[in-house]
């Protein structure tokens, strides 16, 4: 049976809403992070050696729901002391007075898959987001690329390794059988349908996506399990569920097509990290900015693009956030170029208060054009300068640092201007400027030491429609030390020192 594709909008801007509805012969993995907010707390600050992350290493950490009061999530440390998800919070306490508490928040969850989402993208083209704890992959056309199953998931594992989130992945012939399998926490890698049919007939129908009043109803009749399930007429089924659960049993049975919207690449990046433990010092945070320029860094990388621009905000402890924005003189793309320009600016910043949480931002970029330069371009010196100004322009700021600029001037005194970073415009040819010395006076000096003309006459006539006219013949002279001077001579024949060679 060949693939339906219902298209709801064709517009580039609503890419992320095209349904697409397939067959019941193509193989699908679903993947299901369970504790998905917990592993991002618990690694926010991996790479930390400090003395207050070692001791967070050893807190038990729990993530509650704020609706029902009950544990969701447990960390290992609390898993061993006795902790269990749906406990309530009051029994939980009671267990363990030193519990580390934080709200269940699916927005940090949803964020995460579409992390995973978008380094899966490069290896595997199918994906769609199932929120807030899962993905879902069309494996059936990646068979013909990677040859086989076998090697197809081996590349995926060792991108989901990168992560270190806990998973659990399992495949089948449609998205809920897949997904079933997945939540029961049973990992079923294989193309054999026999095999699939056999792990999923011991599953529970209770944590499938059927309405919870249809489930209690086939549990009065015993029916618990996919096995059970399948062995009662379809028709029967069909009378005592609703019309949801019933497209969920048909899709189960692998008698219904799956319906999915494919996934899109973001066009921007957002990043959003809560901390394992507040944070006073600014140094301390750079640890776990960096994780995020980690991220940014693979962002802009499979897209051959560069920033000069990204913006972090700090979330303080009963404070408005703090939001910074640090900016590059030339597009970059690489973690360490921007930590340097981070802790720059970071050495000027005091926190008001301690900061419980970082999200980082990336809302402009640019596509890096392909470069036709020779060896004997000067674009590295170019890109060296660059870098300095953004060094300067975070340690000092953007008011303390301005740009030396060519101008159309023949006039030593008004061949170049002092202006701001952000107005620096294109520079003019600088074969003009080849003969002038690094050193210029504020005012020509008298020349009284005895000199030897090496080069010249350079005739300067100039200024005649703004009151300041000059005439003059330039020299490069060289006294008996060797330093060269940049000399003029005036139609009285007075000799001045304008500059000198370095």
């Amino acid at each position: 049976m060949t693939s339906i594709v219902l298209v709801t909008d064709c517009s580039v801007n609503k890419a992320r809403d095209i349904l697409m509805q397939f067959d019941s012969q193509s193989l699908w993995l679903y993947l299901y992070f369970p504790t998905l907010q917990l592993d991002s707390i618990e690694r926010s600050v991996l790479n930390d050696q400090s003395h207050a992350h070692k001791q967070a290493q050893q807190q038990a950490i729990a993530i509650y729901q704020s609706a029902s009061n009950q544990l969701v999530q447990v960390n290992q440390v609390a898993f061993d002391r006795g902790l269990r998800t749906g406990m309530g919070l009051a029994k939980a306490s009671l267990l363990h007075s030193d519990l580390q508490l934080h709200e269940y928040n699916p927005g940090v969850e949803e964020n995460g898959i579409e992390q995973i989402a978008q380094r899966l993208y490069m290896l595997t083209s199918d994906i769609a987001l199932a929120p807030p704890q899962g993905l879902i992959i069309r494996v059936q056309r990646m068979l013909h690329l990677y040859q086989n199953l076998e090697n197809y998931w081996r590349i995926l594992q060792y991108c989901l390794a990168d992560f270190d989130v806990q998973y659990h992945a399992a495949c089948a012939y449609s998205i809920q059988a897949a997904k079933l399998l997945a939540l029961h926490g049973k990992r079923v890698i294989t193309t054999e349908r026999k095999t699939i049919h056999q792990q999923l007939a011991a599953c529970r129908l209770a944590i499938s996506d059927m309405d919870h009043k249809d489930i209690d109803k086939l549990e009065r009749i015993g029916i618990r399990t996919f096995e059970q399930l399948s062995k009662v007429p379809i028709a029967e089924v069909a009378n005592r569920v609703s019309r949801h659960s019933m497209k969920i049993v048909n899709e189960l049975r692998g008698q219904a097509p799956a319906q999915v919207k494919f996934y899109q690449p973001a066009s921007e990046f957002h990043d959003y990290l809560e901390l394992l433990y507040e944070i006073e010092n600014t140094e301390k945070l750079l640890v776990v900015i960096k994780r995020s320029l980690h991220k940014l860094e693979q962002f802009l990388y499979v897209r051959n693009a560069r920033s000069m621009h990204i913006g972090i905000d700090l979330y303080l402890r009963e404070k408005a956030p703090m939001k910074l924005e640090f900016t590059s003189a030339l597009p970059i793309y690489r973690q360490e170029e921007w930590l340097d320009i981070i802790a720059l600016k970071l050495e000027r910043v005091q926190l008001t208060s301690p900061t419980h949480a970082i999200e980082m931002h990336c809302l402009k970029y640019e596509v890096t054009p392909i470069a036709n330069d020779d060896l004997f371009t000067k674009k590295s010196q170019h890109i060296a300068g660059l870098s300095l100004i953004s060094r300067l322009v975070s340690r000092l700021g953007e008011s303390k640092v301005a740009n030396v600029q060519f101008h159309s001037d023949f006039r030593p005194e008004y061949a170049s201007r002092v202006c701001s970073i952000d107005k620096t415009k294109a520079q003019l040819d600088v074969s003009l400027q080849v003969d002038r010395p690094g050193i210029l006076l504020p005012q020509p000096q008298p020349l009284v030491a005895e000199v030897t003309v090496i080069k010249g006459p350079e005739r300067v006539v100039s200024g005649w429609w703004d009151d300041d006219e000059i005439t003059r013949d330039y020299f490069i002279g060289e006294d008996e030390k060797g330093q060269q001077l940049w000399i003029f001579k005036t139609p009285d024949h007075q000799w001045y020192v304008h500059g000198f060679f370095v």
